[in-house]
């Protein structure tokens, strides 16, 4: 298991995401805690084994959480959290 730590500024992009939106978040945070490096794309295609990733959420892919991995603390650093 991945400890979830987010960003100072993440606390204030998830107080504003709709109510549907946060069941949507809380799966994914779910999700990362088990497999944060294969459920996210590589931030950086050129670079794909990079540990900064972005996993795409909801029904209908309207939201981004750009994460780091850190692998060996096991932690996952959430940096941007976006909804369309």
């Amino acid at each position: 298991m991945y400890r979830v730590i987010p960003d100072d500024a993440v606390h204030a992009q998830v107080n504003v995401l709709p109510g549907s939106a946060l069941i949507h978040y809380a799966e994914a945070l779910a999700a990362l805690e088990v497999a944060p490096l294969s459920l996210g794309r590589p931030y950086n295609e050129n670079r794909p084994d990079a540990p900064m990733r972005e996993l795409i959420f909801g029904p209908a892919g309207e939201g981004a959480i750009t994460y780091l991995v850190m692998e060996r603390d096991r932690e996952v650093h959430l940096l941007v959290v976006q909804w369309l």
